[in-house]
């Protein structure tokens, strides 16, 4: 379970309509992994859920993972929530946790591999995500 005060607002909340009943996890999942594939970005998923607390009131939110298959812990993680009003979808999508490379420029090269790597790979899933919006 993903704490609410641990994530990162990264993309406006992009509406769905007429139809936001039939956006789902599963068809977020299905069209970024479509995507993907096309263009050779390794992606994973999780569905897990987000706690939110504020005064007495504990809400929990079902929540999808996106993350790299062989960086789940030292990439930055992805977090797609939907929110409903009537027959619109709301989703929002969300960063959560942490780069061992990003923000450790510490003797670091610009021109290291790693930090290549994982820059591209941020670049290709926000322009999926961009790709993806309605």
């Amino acid at each position: 379970m993903i704490d609410a005060s641990e994530l990162r607002e990264i993309h406006p909340i992009y509406c769905y309509t007429p139809k936001g009943d039939t956006v789902t996890f599963d068809s977020i999942k299905t069209l970024i992994e479509r995507t993907a594939k096309v263009h050779f970005v390794p992606v994973a998923f999780e569905l897990s859920e987000i706690s939110s607390n504020n005064s007495s009131t504990v809400t929990i939110e079902d929540c999808l993972i996106i993350y790299h298959p062989k960086h789940r812990n030292n990439y930055i993680n992805f977090v797609i929530r939907i929110r409903r009003d009537g027959d619109t979808a709301y989703i929002s999508k969300n960063e959560y946790g942490t780069s061992s490379l990003l923000f450790n420029f510490d003797g670091l090269n610009e021109e290291d591999e790693n930090l290549i790597a994982e820059k591209k790979y941020y670049e290709s899933l926000h322009a999926i995500f961009n790709f993806l919006k309605c």
